[in-house]
């Protein structure tokens, strides 16, 4: 079951919306409503989809400065703590990344700018009414104060120094520009994980459930980061010759989906390139291949299960370059051609097992 939905499309740009997001309006929905009646919960409301509409763009603001450094963006999804921009990869630069990083609260700033003098007419020409005192869901006038603030506020929140947030990306990408970038990077994780902990007692203390969320998120997401930064550069040292098997097994498109179960119990290959002739037509995943045999199509051609979309890779590729392709493709399996020419397999397991050992050292 697809767990997320495109909502629309904008700079070629999916925007998508996961499912577990329609919690929030509701939680904040009810949470007012129980406590301060109807009318408020409707403005709660009308206050939760505005803001996620400027964490939209915040998104759209750092994915509109990638796709200028030619990085691809697959998509934008929502989720209850905000919104993900799902890129092929990040920056190799860190001038890149340090731009790219701004941008984000740079929209919110220039937002907030633009929206002042209308909201200062909205509020009757009172500068003591635009104070951040005056915000809440008793009316219309004071909930739209509070859509004009959470601007500012989602900008200097995203500027914190937090890894992987955008001010501890900028910051990675500050002191990657004066020392190693995995140097810079095991900083800025360091960083990151002391305010997930202050963020964790203070929901504690607080009890703010969303900010424990928060802090929760960011632990994870820099320790995932960071260990993403030592596969990278522990991948950039080996290349395919050095790691490809010697021997294969390929299939051709006619072979009975029944004989390729038969070999794949035979050896410890996961997936089988599909060959005819000297011509690779796809690739016969384990997971197509049970997928057919489930729907009881054993007596089915190779050809009529497979994967057109095959990650190729040259022997001469770097590990870390191999496993970029593989991870923007989502495959497990690429096949190694030279000239055209099949000349092996290497899978996310054979990666995976040079990471290892490359650790262990």
């Amino acid at each position: 079951m697809e767990k997320s939905l495109k909502i629309f499309e904008i700079f070629g740009i999916k925007v998508r919306i996961h499912f577990t997001f329609l919690l929030l309006p509701a939680f904040v929905g009810f949470g007012v409503f129980f406590r301060q009646g109807g009318m408020n919960a409707v403005r709660s409301i009308v206050f939760v989809m505005f803001l996620f509409t400027c964490v939209i763009f915040h998104e759209i603001s750092h994915s509109l400065v990638a796709q200028k450094f030619k990085i691809k963006v697959k998509h934008i999804t929502l989720f209850p703590i905000g919104g993900i921009a799902f890129m092929e990869r990040m920056p190799d630069k860190p001038k890149q990344e340090f731009l790219m990083s701004l941008a984000g609260p740079l929209f919110n700033i220039v937002l907030a700018v633009l929206l002042f003098y209308p909201l200062y007419l909205i509020m009757g020409r009172d500068i003591k009414a635009l104070s951040m005192a005056n915000i809440s869901f008793n009316s219309w006038r004071s909930t739209i104060l509070w859509m004009y603030w959470i601007n500012p506020m989602l900008a200097l929140f995203n500027l914190l120094p937090a890894f992987p947030m955008d001010g501890g990306r900028a910051l990675r990408a500050f002191l990657a520009a004066h020392m190693p970038f995995i140097k810079a990077t095991r900083i800025a994780v360091s960083i990151g994980h002391f305010f997930a902990i202050i963020f964790g007692l203070t929901a504690m203390i607080v009890q703010y459930p969303i900010l424990m969320l928060i802090a929760f998120f960011i632990y994870i997401a820099a320790s995932q980061e960071e260990r993403q930064v030592k596969l990278k550069y522990a991948l950039k040292e080996f290349k395919v010759k050095d790691v490809a098997a010697g021997e294969y097994h390929s299939i051709r498109p006619d072979t009975p989906l029944s004989g390729v179960l038969e070999l794949s119990l035979k050896t410890t290959q996961q997936d089988f390139p599909v060959v005819e002739g000297d011509r690779v037509l796809g690739i016969l995943t384990r997971y197509n291949l049970i997928s057919a045999l489930h729907e009881h199509k054993g007596e089915n051609k190779a050809k009529e299960a497979m994967t057109k979309e095959v990650v190729r890779v040259s022997l001469g590729e770097t590990l870390n370059s191999v496993y970029s392709k593989m991870a923007a493709a989502n495959s497990k399996t690429a096949l190694i051609l030279q000239k055209g020419e099949l000349k092996g397999i290497i899978s996310v397991e054979d990666i995976a097992r040079v990471y290892q050992l490359q650790s262990s050292r």
